[in-house]
């Protein structure tokens, strides 16, 4: 439900949803507390143009015709880079770059760095991910708060994030997503209970995966992953500026046991496991 064609029609898309659960269709649906969402800037391309991996895209890329091609499906038409909506360039801000010729772009738009270059912005574009062979990452600014609060209220909702780890700048998301529901939306806005939020981030997506109660669940022979924390504290503190602030009010983290936070502090300790989806599309019991 992002960008601006969607903005206040999260009502049109639960409708929908909920007339598929009528229907007895297995429908759940996720948002995470950040409206800019953050990927690679050559996901933006049309699918076609990335086929064959990134020497055969790069390629494409050197092509004049092919260029033009992209351009209207990226600008004019819409493609699935884009969700089939045409891309504003002034949502879409650069991230960490590579190559020392993108010195001082990441932070920016990437329509104000056109304009600051007197070059169309798909020029600009193009450059960027020839010059950085396809390794930038962006900021979308395409969501809306109505929207991500109406579908967050959904009995079928549940928590989630992805991040992008490697670069300069990051997405808040790696750091605080899930304080961020605790602290903000439960606590703050008084959406819903601590022990509510607590359900949309464990046992409803560990059942939706099929790991529970292994996983998601505190009892007896369950998985010991464990958080302490202070309902009356915790906090996202990770901005856009300072995107690896540490949050506050968590006292001891176990990863399968393991201590990973002990009195707020990080102790290097790493118990997690991959767990690995199979054929069947479930990743098991969540044992490892």
């Amino acid at each position: 439900m992002n960008f601006s064609e969607n903005k206040g029609r999260a009502p049109e898309l639960l409708q929908m949803i909920d007339g598929a659960l009528g229907s007895g269709v297995d429908v759940t649906l996720d948002t995470y507390p950040y409206l800019p969402g953050c990927t690679m800037l050559a996901a933006l391309l049309p699918s076609w143009a990335s086929e064959g991996g990134p020497d055969e895209t790069l390629k494409r890329l050197g092509d004049a015709k092919v260029r033009d091609k992209i351009q209207v499906a990226v600008e004019v038409t819409g493609c699935d880079g884009g969700h089939g909506i045409p891309t504003n360039w002034d949502e879409i801000q650069i991230g960490s770059t590579q190559h020392e010729a993108l010195d001082g772009y990441a932070g920016r738009r990437v329509a104000e760095v056109a304009r600051s270059l007197g070059k169309p912005a798909m020029e600009v574009f193009f450059d960027i991910l020839v010059k950085d062979r396809l390794a930038t990452s962006c900021l979308l600014h395409i969501g809306h708060e109505e929207n991500v609060r109406a579908i967050m209220k959904h009995e079928k909702h549940m928590s989630g994030s992805d991040a992008i780890l490697h670069g300069e700048t990051l997405h808040p998301r790696a750091y605080g997503t899930f304080t961020r529901f605790l602290g903000h939306y439960a606590r703050d806005l008084s959406m819903f209970t601590i022990p509510q939020m607590m359900a949309h981030l464990t046992s409803r997506p560990a059942k939706r995966l099929n790991v529970y109660p292994f996983r998601g669940h505190v009892g007896v022979g369950s998985a010991a992953d464990l958080v302490l924390f202070d309902p009356e504290t915790i906090q996202d503190m990770a901005t856009f500026e300072q995107p690896k602030l540490t949050s506050k009010g968590i006292n001891f983290v176990l990863v399968n046991g393991v201590v990973a936070v002990d009195a707020g502090k990080l102790t290097g300790a790493r118990g997690g496991h991959v767990l690995r989806r199979k054929e069947d599309g479930t990743v098991g019991s969540g044992k490892v």
